[in-house]
């Protein structure tokens, strides 16, 4: 729960990719409602909601429930942590959260028994219907194989597993080629632009956005 729309998209988004299924909501009345009636996994809530705030939820929801609940918030002072923890929260995080770690604590909070798995990743997906089987390494749109270079294959990698957050070019750079190049804006995006044009071949149109001078980002 998030009074911010774009959080809630992109959040969604994440857990999404992984397998889960996400109800979103922007007030803390509404999640409780629906926490009344229907099961959920995990909970993950700002603290600075309109109307009730998420501690009040939180000290509401711990009267009948023990369901993991997670603490996404900017409110990040020694107090409001502590209140948070003292009210029953298992984990407390700071915004701005990077995608990769957010997945992670997110995956602890589940292994600790109180609710179910993720599936195991052995897929990403991302817009268009395009999918990566990390498995087998393959990459497809709408079950259409896609013929990828083993380097393209890793860089859709990383864009689709940190689907939401921008990767500069640096990290592009280290992470699949494991160093960074010089020239190394130039020589990524020429990698992506031979990205781009394989997955609009398939019918998956503007699947990598440029943040300009910054990196990209597949929403």
């Amino acid at each position: 729960m998030d009074d911010d729309a774009l959080v809630l998209e992109t959040i969604g988004g994440v857990l999404r990719a992984d397998g889960a299924d996400v109800t979103a909501v922007g007030s803390a009345e509404t999640a409780l409602a629906l926490l009344s009636r229907t099961s959920f996994d995990l909970v993950i809530l700002d603290v600075g909601l309109p109307g009730m705030s998420g501690f009040e939820a939180l000290r509401q929801l711990r009267e009948t429930s023990d369901l993991p609940v997670m603490i996404l918030t900017s409110a990040g002072s020694l107090a409001e942590r502590i209140a948070g923890f003292d009210l029953g929260a298992d984990d407390y995080v700071l915004k701005p959260v990077e995608v990769q770690e957010l997945r992670r604590r997110v995956r602890a909070l589940l292994r600790r028994g109180r609710g179910m798995p993720l599936r195991p990743l052995d897929s990403l997906s991302g817009p268009s219907g395009l999918m990566l089987r990390l498995r087998s390494h393959e990459a497809v749109v709408n079950d259409t194989h896609l013929d990828l270079t083993p380097k393209e294959f890793a860089v859709l990698r990383l864009l689709l597993d940190r689907r939401g957050e921008v990767v500069s070019p640096d990290d592009l750079s280290r992470t699949v080629w494991g160093y960074e190049t010089f020239g190394s804006r130039n020589f990524v995006e020429a990698h992506i632009s031979r990205l781009r044009s394989k997955l609009a071949k398939h019918g998956a149109h503007d699947v990598i956005t440029t943040i300009r001078g910054v990196g990209y980002i597949v929403r």
